[in-house]
């Protein structure tokens, strides 16, 4: 299950609205959004050890290396 936007909103506060991947601020990339570094068809869950705080580029960039890497 996603996260609640309530928790979504405590993970952004906690990273200082800043990226963890680009290190650029919300203002500059937009929301964060929650990346589960192992992901939901590998079993990951939106717990906090399982989840980065990052901006849409970063997110897709995440998404598309771990689509090449599991074709190959």
């Amino acid at each position: 299950m996603p996260l609640s936007k309530k928790k979504r909103d405590l993970l952004r506060n906690f990273v200082n609205f800043l990226c963890e991947e680009c290190h650029k601020p919300e203002k500059e990339v937009g929301i964060l959004e929650p990346h589960r570094i192992r992901p939901g068809r590998d079993g990951g869950k939106y717990k906090i050890r399982n989840i980065k705080m990052v901006c849409k580029r970063c997110h897709s960039l995440f998404t598309s290396a771990y689509r090449m890497a599991r074709n190959k």
